[in-house]
């Protein structure tokens, strides 16, 4: 395989990341003599002064590769982040060091999660997550004779009250369906039954009917709360979509699985069988 170059013939520059537990990443960045003084982090379709980040490259002693650093504190905007050069050539993904992303336990404040990970085109971004209060989705569990899921997880930065429920909501509609949320502090469990899922109600409006619905899964910790997004974000693993499959169950002429979306929520589809 050729090594990439950019448009002046140079070796295309390329950069090893190394997750911290703090949330923070390292950038040790390789390529052309000259890589200017910054490495750029451009929000991917935003147009704003804070959708843009420049991090100053310092040069370690000893011939190391010049390095820049995304600390923990920063903000950033959720979404994807291109990283490039201050002259705007795209960087390479070179090592991505993301053990401690594993099972990371957040500590207090808004839970901010930053995984470096390989575009489809071959250059390196950062997907941001930033949530608060956060619904950190863990095992699923299913039972095929009763045609429902079960979930549990935990809570950061909130906990549970009076009267908790889990809703999901259909994407394309105005349908939602509550379920009972059992737990304790910020433990939470739901079972929830695909049979409501399936049903289209009588003289309901629903655009959805004879194809494909997504329902995405929300919890309310207590009676009057916000709800929040139930998701899986505290790994390495930056797009979930293809990656977690879980048993299909046949409910009422539907086929009925849960699935991740492209930014790591849960949800349940269900599709018309025949």
């Amino acid at each position: 395989m050729s090594t990439p170059t950019t448009a002046a013939g140079h070796p295309a520059p390329r950069a090893d990341c190394l997750a911290g537990s703090d949330g923070g990443i390292t950038f040790d960045v390789s390529g052309p003599a000259d890589l200017g003084t910054v490495l750029v982090l451009k929000r991917r379709g935003g147009k704003g002064p804070a959708d843009e980040l420049r991090l100053p490259l310092t040069r370690p002693g000893g011939g190391a590769a010049p390095r820049a650093v995304l600390p923990a504190t920063t903000e950033l905007a959720e979404g994807r982040w291109d990283a490039c050069t201050e002259t705007g050539e795209a960087v390479q993904p070179g090592i991505r060091d993301l053990r401690v992303l594993v099972d990371r336990a957040p500590g207090s404040g808004p839970v901010a999660v930053r995984v470096p990970y390989p575009t489809a085109d071959g250059r390196l971004a950062v997907r941001c997550w930033r949530r608060a209060p956060h619904a950190e989705a863990g095992e699923l569990a299913f039972a095929p004779e009763q045609g429902a899921m079960t979930v549990t997880g935990l809570l950061y930065g909130a906990e549970l009250g009076e009267g908790p429920v889990a809703l999901a909501r259909q994407r394309s509609g105005e349908r939602v369906h509550e379920v009972p949320v059992t737990g304790e502090g910020r433990e939470f469990g739901l079972t929830l039954p695909y049979g409501p899922l399936v049903e289209h109600p009588e003289g309901a409006e629903d655009a959805g009917a004879g194809k494909e619905r997504l329902w995405e899964l929300w919890l309310r910790p207590a009676a009057g709360a916000a709800p929040v997004r139930i998701s899986r974000l505290l790994d390495d693993v930056w797009d979930k979509k293809s990656i977690f499959v879980y048993p299909k169950q046949h409910v009422a002429g539907h086929t009925v699985a849960p699935c991740y979306t492209g930014d790591n929520d849960l949800c349940v589809r269900v599709t018309p069988e025949g």
